[in-house]
């Protein structure tokens, strides 16, 4: 940490490495050797907000509060403090594990809400469910050696898009179990691959199953139910959110604030 204390209490001149200034206006400083204006304090680009403010809203956040709360604690305008929850978002979208290697477990599932819940020009076109649904589909591998996930939406559920994700986020190692779906048929190519047929009614054989993944759609389900209604285009923000607590939950909530200023730092 002595390397962003440094960085969010900047008292040399930035141009010419003066140790003397003076407080002009608007918080700044001004150099006694050179004349450049500088602001002491580091803040991320495109916010006005300190660091000191950053933290303050971090902390809120991870402890689950609203937006309004967030913007009570913080004492910020709530435009703002909406702006700045959705840059975290992104930044633990981001914050992804290196690629699994060892036993991981893969599957799929679908995130839209309650049928009954949509409004009537989306219901009339009707719907089915399991892989015929029109809700959003979203991939998601978990390590078992880790118990860290990885999840996101993704445009189709065919064979070539799940293998392209899995050759991305799997180091060649990997044993892959997965359910029955048709579109794993490909895995046995690139990975170790073993296979359960929930089908017919196959959900555990000897270590091979997908309970862990299963679980960890369980948490998901009940996390965005209680986020609310989400714009489509946001999805993937909301989806990494949740999965960034999931791999840092068994961090102190002060470990966590300080992964997550340290990215704001490296964004």
């Amino acid at each position: 940490m002595e390397q962003f204390c440094h960085q969010t209490e900047r008292r040399t001149c930035p141009q010419c490495g003066f140790s003397r200034s003076w407080a002009v206006r608007r918080g700044h400083r001004k150099c006694k050797r050179c004349g450049a204006e500088w602001s002491p304090v580091s803040r991320v680009s495109g916010f006005r907000a300190t660091l000191d403010a950053w933290r303050t809203v971090i902390r809120s956040f991870l402890r689950d509060r609203t937006g309004e709360r967030v913007t009570e604690a913080a004492g910020i305008e709530r435009h703002t403090a909406h702006r700045m929850l959705h840059h975290l978002r992104g930044l633990m979208t981001a914050d992804v594990p290196e690629p699994f290697s060892g036993v991981v477990e893969i599957d799929e599932t679908f995130i839209g809400g309650q049928w009954r819940n949509k409004p009537w020009r989306i219901r009339s076109k009707g719907t089915k469910r399991g892989h015929g649904t029109s809700k959003q589909a979203v991939f998601g591998i978990r390590s078992r050696e880790t118990g860290q996930v990885i999840a996101w939406p993704i445009p189709n559920l065919k064979g070539e898009t799940l293998l392209a994700v899995m050759q991305a986020h799997l180091a060649p190692d990997a044993v892959v179990y997965t359910d029955g779906w048709t579109g794993y048929a490909r895995v046995k190519r690139h990975f170790t691959h073993e296979s359960v047929d929930h089908q017919s009614g196959l959900y555990v054989k000897g270590t091979v199953h997908t309970n862990s993944i299963e679980s960890f759609w369980g948490y998901l389900k009940r996390r965005l139910k209680t986020t609310g209604g989400i714009r489509e285009e946001r999805l993937p923000l909301f989806l990494g959110e949740e999965v960034w607590r999931f791999n840092h939950r068994r961090l102190t909530l002060e470990q966590r604030v300080e992964r997550l200023l340290s990215l704001l730092v490296a964004d």
